[in-house]
């Protein structure tokens, strides 16, 4: 679990929709420098609710049930997941694929969600980038991979 010191306040919200997944545009990064990097932006930290990186660790961002900061116009019924690397340029290694898709079917079954989004999809950008095997995610089914627990 990441701490972490929210530079503003958080809005709650009640419904989710759809997940949109994201890729860092950066080969090497951690949680901790995306929620920096986000205060920088001058919002209240990081955007994601959750943050994957290439060892296909699964780090937490913002609370479910908080609107995100990753996909304007979408934030305040989607969860947004990151994935450590730039797929533009480099393929995801198998180890994270399989972490995603973990995650994407656990939070499918937990919040009734059945739509699946890249960023690109939603908004001009090339997120998650060509070398991201979108489609691996959008087809993915619930219970069709280990379900994701989170840390006590």
């Amino acid at each position: 679990d990441v701490k972490y010191d929210w530079a503003g306040a958080l809005a709650k919200r009640t419904t989710i929709d759809m997940i949109v997944l994201h890729h860092a545009d950066a080969s090497s990064c951690t949680a901790k420098d995306v929620h920096w990097w986000h205060i920088k932006n001058g919002w209240s930290g990081i955007g994601y609710h959750y943050f994957i990186d290439k060892q296909g660790a699964i780090f937490k961002g913002r609370p479910d049930n908080i609107i995100g900061s990753h996909a304007k116009g979408f934030n305040s019924t989607s969860i947004g997941i990151c994935f450590e690397g730039n797929f533009e340029k480099e393929v995801p290694p198998q180890v994270q694929i399989d972490a995603g898709l973990e995650l994407v079917a656990y939070l499918k079954k937990q919040y009734g969600i059945s739509k699946v989004q890249g960023h690109g999809d939603l908004m001009a950008t090339a997120c998650p980038g060509k070398c991201f095997p979108m489609e691996r995610f959008i087809g993915a089914k619930e219970n069709s991979y280990y379900h994701f627990k989170e840390q006590p």
